[in-house]
């Protein structure tokens, strides 16, 4: 007999934090940690069954589902669970990786259309030659002094217009407060930027970054970068991953020169 099933909206994430971290330990890979702060900044509703908390989802402001999980107790009834959040949310389309089988599996259950959205690497833990080369380069901590600077020259890397830098300040200035932003630099010639950004919520896991300047691409400092960002963060202990969508094929090739290999991908599935 399928229980009674209840969603309640959460006023903070906290409310579910205890199945927050039990999803992040039921994952296979560690999770991206873009795609993993989009979802903390998007509406959690619990699922209960039976009076009992039996999961969570998380749905962003486009109707999108960013999470779904069930706890164990409750999985004879995650098909059930499932069907009742897409009903009565009148969701449409779910983000689902491939580290998360289960809430993909319930996807694909129902799913009118799959498509690759994302690429999620991991590095092979290998040293590679281009690491330890010398050319002459700084890469160094990026002062809080230098937020305009760094704003501008993200802007000009993502071909972006004044809109995003609000955002971009916000971000950067936690960036460098947390001293996980870098700059690649030629004396005062800015040429790229680089993030090492320690996750809160995974053990020794490490997300990558990287961007180079318009006027200096196709020199392989990109893969530079990553390379000098793997070795920071190995060296702190961390386990380095990184991410980039299925149509940046440059970023990719430079992904992959620096050591890192693809086993999981994000995928966008729509439902009938």
């Amino acid at each position: 007999m399928a229980p009674e099933i209840t969603l309640d909206p959460c006023a903070d994430p906290s409310e579910v934090a205890g199945m927050r971290d039990a999803h992040l330990r039921s994952l296979i890979a560690p999770m991206d940690g873009m795609w993993e702060s989009f979802a903390n900044a998007a509406t959690h509703t619990r699922i209960n069954a039976d009076g009992e908390q039996a999961g969570y989802y998380v749905l962003n402001d486009e109707g999108i589902l960013l999470q779904l999980y069930i706890d164990p107790a409750f999985q004879r009834y995650s098909r059930v669970l499932f069907d009742r959040v897409i009903a009565q949310a009148s969701v449409r389309q779910a983000m689902a990786g491939t580290i998360d089988p289960a809430f993909l599996s319930l996807c694909l259950d129902v799913h009118k259309s799959v498509t690759v959205h994302t690429l999620l690497y991991e590095h092979d833990g290998e040293v590679h030659a281009e690491t330890v080369r010398d050319n002459g380069l700084t890469f160094r901590l990026i002062d809080s002094s230098e937020l305009d600077r760094t704003v501008a020259l993200q802007l000009a890397c993502l071909g972006a217009g004044a809109e995003l830098g609000q955002w971009l300040r916000g971000y950067s200035a936690n960036l460098i407060d947390r001293k996980e932003l870098f700059v690649l630099c030629r004396d005062d010639d800015w040429l790229g930027l680089g993030e090492c950004r320690k996750s809160d919520s995974q053990d020794r896991v490490a997300d990558l970054g990287m961007m180079v300047a318009p006027d200096h691409r196709g020199r392989g400092l990109a893969t530079d970068i990553l390379n000098r960002l793997v070795a920071i963060s190995t060296h702190a202990g961390l386990r380095p991953i990184c991410s980039t969508t299925v149509d940046n094929t440059n970023a990719q090739r430079a992904i992959v020169r620096a050591g890192f290999v693809s086993l999981h991908r994000l995928l966008s599935v729509t439902f009938l």
